[in-house]
């Protein structure tokens, strides 16, 4: 199993291993929602996820202003704020897993909505050390 944790611990998610790959969203929403240039996402079946929420601080946030027209359901912490996971519209049971819950991130595989994504990105240099 692998372990994750929204930024207070008060909700811990457990898959059994993480995926090969990452998908990266650049639509306004999730960079938003995460104050970012993008959330990274595991998109995983609903049922092949554990969460331990003993304190009922998952909180639900219906989101249907989105590029695709559809409601998405974006869950929460309700203490600390944290980005859990985002319920995709429809039967799919599909959701996307937050991937910052987790210490390790897989590489992106693929990226959504990459027309968004920041221009300026690319002339990032992650080698010429840390801020």
């Amino acid at each position: 199993m692998v372990d994750g944790r929204c930024n207070c611990g008060g909700i811990k998610v457990s898959i059994a291993q993480l995926p090969e790959q990452s998908a990266i969203c650049y639509c306004f929403n999730c960079r938003r929602t995460g104050s970012g240039v993008g959330s990274i996402v595991y998109i995983l079946d609903k049922k092949d996820i554990t969460v331990n929420d003993p304190n009922n601080l998952i909180k639900n946030y219906k989101d249907s202003d989105t590029k695709s027209g559809s409601t998405i359901t974006r869950q929460f912490c309700g203490d600390c704020g944290c980005a859990i996971m985002s319920v995709l519209a429809g039967d799919s049971g599909k959701v996307a897993l937050k991937g910052g819950l987790f210490e390790k991130i897989p590489m992106p595989g693929f990226k959504s909505f990459e027309e968004e994504e920041p221009a300026w990105l690319k002339y990032v240099k992650v080698d010429e050390g840390n801020l």
